[in-house]
């Protein structure tokens, strides 16, 4: 039923949008359907003959795969016999089938190798080669031992070197047998493909003909109606005559007709108060009446107005009957038939003033607007100067800290024994402080990009990235991640959606006081933003301390007991205030804490 319900009303917007196209767009569109349906069957049997050719070279180059893959293995079975021939008469006439296979073995070879595109075939007849070359090389030994043995009557072969030949024939006919099963499924598809062009070019010659008689059939009904349209149109003309008489008797714009001399025929309402005359007083008159000449208009706002006949409309003042004279325009066009204007006239005196304050206003946006271009190059060069002191500074800095850290080693390494406990334990400190100030560096690096570096916006499923994090940060065994099940998927930046997780999955399992921990990271829906929530249960944070962790550098611990460098939740604030969003903190010591956090839907 509903079906139906849907069918019918696209039926009739359909119809709806048809009648409101001209009748002769419509005709023309009909008549253009059988030719559309006339090139589209050219274009389909084009594509058919090109794609059945196409299809029975393929097939034909196929078979001749086939073929000449059987023709290979006669050549092998022709070796084989006549070798073995010899090898029990020892006559020389035997090895003529074995001489014509060993040089036609090669070219056969080469040929099936030149056919063939697919990789996984050339693989295969690389392995029947191989095993080809490896049987012709024992036939050949082994006429060789014939030849070189100076007994009269034949040796017999032992059971190990049948065994050997029968296992190496084997495997080349269970090799070409896979090779051509592979080509004869390919000759199955090409001929599946073939029967699916003739039906497909069969389908396009039946909808051709179908929709060509249905187009033929709608001319014929369509040009049936076009006479009683017409007549219809004839009576909406009356009427909108009608209508067109009480607009030109309401419209706001003076609108006054001339006669074929060029003089006052009408008038409507609203030019009879913009100037003040009524019919009786102007018809008959010429229009310059109503119009300021040249030389007032020139004395009064030269600067403001035009007499360039030429321009439409015409910008000139105006002169009722009493009071100051005007601004006003003027367009002039022509009736159809006989040779008789209307004019249209705007008194445009509130347009000029808010002109005047828009053009005011706009000379001061321009002066705002070069005053931010200036600020905005100033800074970028700043940002290009703060990149490149970053980096020299990253460079400069990391390059000694690496040689302290390599340097320690090497000098542990050659005392080995000859050093102390502490010593080594101050030898690792010393280490772990190099790389406590890399990480340091490498955070403020982080840190000043943050809302400098543009990042493009990407499709993201969240519960994807969620579990590519954990899988990165590889939690102890015994800590337990939870993700609600129903997490979102949207457009943002995804860079630094999977930093600001990152930052606070990686928190949450570092700062844990047991290994068996749990996280838990769930969603809400809040219109235009996202919450994500982060909660552990681990040891908390004292409420006077929640805005300190926020603070670059700032750590609850001392850095010998945990490593840390104090700038990772600076960098999830940061992130998160950039992109116009918020984070909180809700935590009691020894009851865990509680991230949320903000994230526009859209970006």
């Amino acid at each position: 039923m509903d079906r139906k319900l849907s069918f019918k009303r696209l039926f009739v917007k359909t119809k709806k949008l048809w009648d409101k196209i001209p009748v002769r767009h419509r005709g023309a569109i009909i008549t253009a359907i059988p030719a559309a349906c006339l090139f589209t069957t050219l274009g389909g049997w084009v594509w058919s003959r090109e794609n059945t050719f196409r299809v029975y070279q393929q097939i034909d180059q196929t078979k001749t795969i086939i073929l000449d893959s059987n023709q290979l293995l006669k050549l092998l079975l022709d070796a084989e016999t006549g070798s073995r021939g010899y090898r029990l008469t020892r006559n020389l006439e035997f090895l003529q089938p074995y001489n014509t296979a060993t040089k036609e073995i090669p070219s056969s070879l080469k040929s099936l190798q030149g056919k063939i595109l697919d990789n996984s075939q050339l693989a295969k007849l690389q392995n029947i080669e191989a095993l080809s070359q490896q049987r012709l090389k024992i036939l050949e030994q082994k006429n060789t031992d014939v030849k070189q043995n100076l007994l009269a009557k034949p040796v017999a072969e032992n059971e190990s070197s049948l065994k050997e030949g029968k296992l190496i024939m084997d495997r080349i006919r269970a090799e070409i047998n896979t090779f051509q099963q592979h080509e004869w499924r390919k000759l199955d598809i090409y001929r599946q493909y073939l029967n699916n062009i003739q039906d497909i070019n069969s389908n396009i010659l039946l909808a051709s003909v179908s929709i060509s008689i249905i187009s033929y059939l709608g001319a014929i009904y369509l040009f049936s109606k076009l006479d009683w349209q017409i007549k219809g149109q004839e009576l909406k003309l009356n009427q909108r005559n009608n209508l067109l008489q009480g607009i030109v008797e309401n419209v706001v714009d003076g609108i006054i007709t001339l006669n074929e001399q060029g003089k006052i025929n009408s008038i409507n309402p609203a030019a009879s108060r913009m100037f003040g005359y009524i019919l009786p007083e102007i018809v008959g008159q010429d229009l310059e009446l109503l119009i300021l000449d040249d030389k007032q208009q020139e004395k009064l706002l030269p600067w403001k107005f035009t007499n360039d006949k030429s321009c439409s409309p015409l910008s000139v003042l105006g002169h009722g009957k009493v009071g100051q004279p005007f601004p006003i325009e003027i367009s002039i066009s022509d009736l159809s038939p006989g040779n008789q204007k209307i004019v249209i006239i705007r008194d445009v005196t509130e347009r000029l003033r808010a002109k005047e304050k828009l053009e005011a206003n706009v000379k001061e946006l321009s002066r705002i607007s070069l005053v931010l271009a200036d600020t905005n190059e100033t800074l970028i060069e700043r940002n290009q100067e703060l990149d490149q002191f970053a980096y020299i500074v990253s460079h400069d800095l990391k390059a000694p800290l690496r040689a302290i850290s390599n340097l320690s080693t090497w000098i542990e390494e050659d005392l080995k024994d000859k050093l102390p406990t502490e010593s080594q334990y101050q030898m690792q400190l010393l280490r772990q402080r190099v790389a406590r100030m890399e990480d340091l560096i490498n955070g403020l690096l982080e840190y000043s990009r943050v809302g400098r570096v543009q990042t493009k916006s990407e499709f993201v499923n969240v519960g994807i990235m969620l579990a590519e994090i954990i899988d990165s940060l590889d939690p102890p065994p015994t800590f337990i991640i939870e993700i609600e099940a129903e997490m979102p998927t949207l457009t943002t930046k995804a860079l630094l959606l999977r930093q600001v997780f990152t930052n606070l999955i990686s928190n949450a399992i570092k700062h844990h006081n047991r290994p068996d921990g749990r996280v838990n990271i769930s969603v809400k829906d809040l219109g235009e933003f996202y919450e994500f929530v982060v909660a552990d249960d681990g040891v908390g944070i004292d409420p006077e301390f929640h805005d300190k962790i926020f603070t670059i550098f700032q750590t609850l611990k001392s850095r010998d007991s945990k490593e840390n460098t104090g700038i990772g939740l600076a960098i999830v604030k940061k992130i998160i205030e950039s992109e116009g969003c918020m984070i909180r903190l809700e935590s009691q010591v020894s009851q865990g804490s509680t991230f949320r956090f903000t994230w526009r839907k859209i970006i």
